[in-house]
């Protein structure tokens, strides 16, 4: 079977980011795992479009952008936001367990923490995931985690920004080389899929189909070729990127 140079290239770049995942956090990634995109926002569109249907609930943690809220009322679902403990600014588990119901779909995590711009320490990806558990235990149905990595890399002196999926393997990650590299336009975004997640092989074409449907199916060739550096980098410090 004829394989075009252009789709070479983007297997390529699948394969790298895999190895680059691997090699960074430990988790077990292949090129099947990856689908590329053209930018994060396509990928979480894309990944709602897969995952969502009328009706399901999706749980996102105060202060969330509003981008989310629009994607999610625009496929008739509901979006759940959890407030944050007041004294300590990090989610409320009381809140997340009575926000968790049988329509539950996913909850979705910033990283780090959009607009608050923190780094949830270790304690919270645990409390997290034990809630969702539990409510996968309780409600019979799996509960997914959609991690929004595009500002993951934009960390400051000491900050550390964990890997969800390492907390809970029904996980799906969006990355975008554009920030990270500094080649604001040219975004080159995939999306990660955890081999555990629940319906994997339906996920992931249905992300392609939405990405077909959208037109954003392809990231620029020139921003495919350098999305694996940053992945592949250790985390720059904020500061130093803009520093004299």
């Amino acid at each position: 079977m004829l394989v075009s140079q252009f789709t070479k290239e983007r297997l390529g770049t699948a394969s790298a980011v895999a190895a680059s995942l691997e090699c960074r956090f430990g988790t077990s990634y292949a090129a099947s795992d990856i689908v590329m995109a053209g930018g994060a926002d396509s990928g979480i569109n894309a990944f709602m479009d897969a995952v969502l249907k009328p009706e399901d609930e999706v749980i996102a943690f105060a202060p969330c952008g509003q981008t989310y809220r629009a994607i999610v009322e625009d496929r008739g679902a509901h979006l759940v936001e959890v407030p944050l403990d007041e004294e300590t600014m990090l989610p409320d588990f009381v809140a997340l367990e009575c926000a968790l119901t049988p329509r539950t779909k996913l909850v979705i995590v910033s990283m780090p923490n959009d607009a608050s711009a923190m780094a949830y320490p270790e304690a919270v990806a645990d409390g997290i995931a034990g809630a969702l558990f539990r409510a996968q235990r309780a409600f019979g149905h799996s509960i997914m985690l959609l991690s929004d990595e595009a500002h993951r890399d934009m960390v400051n002196d000491g900050a550390q920004n964990l890997w969800r999926p390492a907390f809970y393997r029904n996980s799906a990650v969006v990355r975008t080389s554009d920030v990270s590299a500094s080649v604001a336009g040219e975004p080159a975004g995939y999306v990660a899929l955890t081999p555990e997640m629940a319906n994997r092989g339906d996920v992931i074409a249905g992300i392609r189909r939405a990405l077909r449907e959208a037109n954003t199916a392809y990231a620029p060739a020139m921003a495919q070729r350098v999305t694996v550096l940053p992945s592949a980098a250790s985390p720059v410090s904020f500061a130093a990127r803009f520093a004299s």
